[in-house]
């Protein structure tokens, strides 16, 4: 479960965000923003899944962008936020 950025938030580009989730996510994880099935920035393609990452946009965030967060050992594992 991805619990932040708030949902439905307008965020700005150069503005730090902090993404947190909890769930299952053993071992590193992925972290991606996608406009539907489309990959727009690669977040971080490693991270400790330690339920916290600090995220600044460089790019404009569009509404109806998501957040996926997915475990690397097991890619059918992973949580998303619609924002």
């Amino acid at each position: 479960m991805i619990s932040q950025p708030v949902g439905k938030a307008l965020l700005k580009k150069d503005q730090p965000y902090l993404i947190l989730w909890r769930g299952n996510l053993n071992g590193d994880v992925s972290v991606k923003l996608y406009d539907g099935n489309k990959l727009i920035q690669n977040i971080s393609s490693r991270t400790a899944s330690d339920e916290v990452y600090e995220w600044i946009p460089r790019i404009p965030v569009k509404k109806g962008y998501f957040i996926r967060i997915s475990s690397l050992e097991d890619h059918n594992i992973f949580g998303q936020l619609q924002l």
